[in-house]
């Protein structure tokens, strides 16, 4: 099923609130958020829909989706027309647009990208019911229920809506087709676990969590949920306060996580640190001593893959990659058998294979010496093996596999030590 913004290879994305990975889909990290959303928003859906009619004229609504942006909850709404695509943010408690931007018209267009365009305008406009409708359509289907995602689809050259629903703490997907026809209505069910840290209460440790340290006698490090104004869902975030000496390896792990092949990841903002800075998942975690660990280091331009074992960390692969402190990116691992792969921001870097943890182990969170760091959104689920597809090709462009020139960091000096 192809989503109608996507298949214009033009689209302007604004900064939405997203919280999937390129590729990769946290649904009960999602659900959270959406819950935390729809209970701090004043406007329905529809309301939005009706105040966002009125920015976009004659384009047609294709998506819609409710999420939290920093703590304000907050409507995307997208629209595909003949001028091109149309995307608008509304503050779900006032109404205010927030942002409204137009896809960039390039003149070298490639032709297969305008009948991708004139296709999807030619299935709006041959279609029976509209988005809005459809959402109509999905609340008398389900009574009681709030609209917190919907979207137009096309499906084996055919529209198709699907509508997302919260009644309660039950989300439910309600599919139907160009006609208005319901086809079928599914109670989604999310797999793993999410941690948004914004029930927690700010200045204590979150429940749940374990906090350690590999190689503890020189480790100094403090975890505790904070307010933050620039945290990326919600009022709340992660934070690690750190001045460990340069050996030590701060250590946060779930309790009551156990995952052999696995999906983790954080949203890391990087901070402060002389000797170290950034962090990273844990995964396949026995105890503070044995882990496997993809972290991001701005210091050192690069993001890598160890294995720690017994508290001596050993490197599996490496890239080079620009980061900066204050910034949010998100790290993810997927690991599935042997084989190992890590992601910034969506796009994979990092692809090795070991054998040294075969057992499920907990997941956590990560960093080095005084590396100290902001967490948020952070997800794991069960990873399944799967068909690589051309868009999890190594990302030649952000990362050089292997650190090609041999050339030698700070960082390198605690492989095997």
């Amino acid at each position: 099923m192809k989503h109608l913004m996507l298949m214009i290879a033009g689209a302007a994305f604004l900064s939405l609130p997203a919280l999937a990975d390129e590729g990769e889909e946290f649904e009960l990290l999602e659900q959270q958020v959406r819950k935390q959303a729809a209970a701090a928003a004043r406007l329905t859906a529809q309301q939005a829909i009706a105040i966002g009619a009125k920015e976009a004229g004659d384009a047609r609504l294709v998506e819609v989706e409710l999420f939290l942006k920093g703590a304000t909850p907050v409507f995307g709404l997208e629209y595909l027309g003949k001028k091109g695509e149309l995307e608008i943010v509304l503050d779900a408690r006032s109404g205010k647009v927030l942002e409204k931007e137009r896809g960039d018209d390039e003149e070298d267009e490639e032709k297969d990208e305008d009948a991708e365009h004139a296709q999807a305008c030619k299935l709006l406009s041959a279609a029976h019911m509209t988005l809005p409708q459809a959402v109509a359509k999905a609340l008398a289907e389900v009574p009681g229920s709030k609209v917190v995602g919907a979207e137009a689809e096309i499906e084996h050259g055919k529209l198709e809506y699907e509508v997302e629903l919260l009644v309660g703490n039950v989300f439910k997907e309600v599919e139907l087709d160009a006609t208005g026809k319901v086809k079928e209505v599914e109670t989604q069910k999310a797999a793993g676990h999410a941690w948004t840290f914004d029930a927690d209460v700010p200045g204590k440790p979150p429940a749940g969590w374990k906090f350690g340290f590999t190689r503890p006698r020189d480790g100094k490090a403090t975890w505790s949920v904070v307010k933050d104004e620039k945290a990326f869902s919600g009022p709340n975030v992660l934070k690690l306060r750190a001045d460990s000496a340069g050996h030590v390896f701060n250590v946060a792990m779930a309790l009551g996580t156990s995952y052999k092949d696995v999906n983790v990841r954080t949203r890391l903002r990087p901070e402060t640190g002389r000797e170290d800075q950034g962090g990273g998942v844990i995964w396949r975690c026995k105890d503070a001593n044995n882990y496997y660990i993809c972290r991001l280091n701005p210091l050192e331009s690069n993001f890598r893959v160890y294995k720690v074992v017994d508290g001596r960390r050993r490197k599996l692969d490496s890239a080079r990659i620009e980061a900066q402190p204050g910034k949010w990116y998100v790290v993810r691992a997927r690991m599935v058998g042997n084989h190992i792969t890590c992601y910034v921001n969506g796009k994979k870097l990092l692809d090795t294979h070991d054998d040294t943890f075969k057992d499920a182990g907990m997941v956590g969170l990560w960093t080095k010496a005084d590396a100290s760091s902001s967490f948020d959104n952070v997800a794991a689920q069960p990873a399944h093996a799967q068909k690589e597809h051309h868009d999890e090709e190594m990302e030649s462009g952000h990362g050089k596999k292997h650190d090609e020139h041999g050339d030698k960091d700070d960082d390198e000096d605690d492989d095997d030590d």
